[in-house]
């Protein structure tokens, strides 16, 4: 049984696709961050590159917006192998989070204990 991919509306199989995958990548961030050890008051450690994140939501947003124009630029994605698409792919992760754990280095707040 197959149904037909459609460009101008959305069918059923791709809501079904959408919300499978949407639940599972929530169940492994819950069943990761349940996992996260916690310190002597009862608090749990976030990992730093998170916390970057949430504090520069709006930063990094940007930044990956111009980083994906750019590679829409420079790069043939349509035509690309494997293991160049990995590649940029690779390099663009790094990139989107080095600029988050930049921003949070460089905006660094002092906690009060």
């Amino acid at each position: 049984f197959q149904i037909p991919n459609s460009r101008r509306s959305t069918n059923a199989s791709f809501i079904l696709w959408s919300l499978s995958h949407n639940i599972s990548l929530l169940c492994l961030i819950q069943y990761v961050m349940a996992r996260v050890p916690t310190s002597e008051n009862g608090d749990k450690h976030t990992p730093q590159i998170l916390e970057a994140v949430n504090r520069f939501g709006l930063a990094v947003f940007l930044s990956s917006n111009i980083l994906t124009g750019l590679v829409n630029l420079t790069v043939d994605t349509l035509h690309s192998s494997n293991g160049k698409a990995m590649f940029v792919l690779s390099v663009y992760l790094a990139l989107v989070c080095g600029v988050a754990l930049l921003l949070d280095s460089l905006f660094k707040k002092k906690k009060v204990e």
